[in-house]
């Protein structure tokens, strides 16, 4: 399932540096210059940034990176406090913007504050703050990415939206902010 994506991307990203370190040492070693940018083969993308948490619902997020016991914490919090849900555009009409996370797999963005936002499309991105279960409501049936391009980042499918949407709550379905 591609709702593991947040752990793996993390670890990986911890590994980035050892591993860029590694590559440059085996060039010079072996009297190379730097590979190329584009060159065959080879992708290197700078790691996307840890995130310092700047409400409970991101403290509950990081935590429950190392913390199985935050995890329901976690998933509570994501649906009762707001979010920021990317639009694709300005209006009533506008849908949840959707995004490439990778190989294919496009989901609409939601994020854990308006400054994650901004941190990733920018401070004129159109956005709606609402909360979570009405986020989740408005994107039944499609694949959600929390925190795209930063980490920690969570892909959920469909059946994790449901899933979530099955916990008792309610829901504020009217923009705030």
């Amino acid at each position: 399932m591609r709702r593991r994506l947040f752990l793996a991307s993390a670890a990986a990203a911890a590994a980035f540096p050892t591993l860029t370190r590694a590559q440059e040492a085996e060039q010079e070693a072996a009297g190379q210059e730097e590979a190329p940018a584009g060159a065959p083969g080879v992708t290197i993308d700078a790691p996307a940034p840890m995130i310092e948490p700047a409400n409970a619902l991101e403290f509950a997020f990081v935590s429950a990176l190392t913390n199985e016991n935050m995890r329901p914490v976690f998933r509570r919090y994501l649906m009762d406090t707001h979010v920021a849900l990317a639009m694709s555009g300005e209006g009533a009409n506008a849908t949840a913007l959707e995004v490439e996370v990778e190989d294919g797999f496009v989901a609409a963005a939601i994020f854990t504050s308006a400054a994650r936002v901004d941190d990733v499309l920018g401070e004129d991105a159109p956005r709606i703050m609402i909360n979570g279960r009405a986020a989740f409501e408005r994107l039944e049936g499609k694949n959600v990415v929390i925190n795209y391009r930063l980490r920690p980042m969570l892909t959920l499918e469909p059946e994790d939206v449901a899933r979530y949407l099955e916990a008792p709550g309610e829901s504020s379905a009217g923009p705030s902010q």
